[in-house]
């Protein structure tokens, strides 16, 4: 999947998760989309529900949470992108 879809998935996967009212363009990439800096008023409560939806859409491999990784749209894409490839070499 092109980088640029995947953000554009992720953000609409955001927008619809928390009933905001944003559009994707609205959303920077390397904006804190949760916690004391997110302008989105989330905290670390809200990543955990976010990362649940996220995973299920891409299968993801979560163990121990690491939620730097799902901090802003560029963080969770190359995130899902390391996974794939550590999928595809196994």
């Amino acid at each position: 999947m092109m980088k640029e879809m995947m953000k554009e998935k992720i953000k609409l996967k955001f927008i619809s998760s928390y009933k905001l009212s944003l559009t994707p363009d609205e959303i920077d990439d390397d904006a804190a989309l949760f916690g004391v800096n997110s302008p989105y008023g989330l905290d670390s409560m809200d990543v955990l529900f976010f990362i649940n939806h996220v995973k299920q859409d891409y299968e993801l491999e979560l163990g121990a949470i690491d939620t730097e990784s799902f901090k802003t749209v560029n963080n969770i894409v190359n995130f899902i992108e390391k996974q794939a490839q550590e999928r595809q070499t196994n």
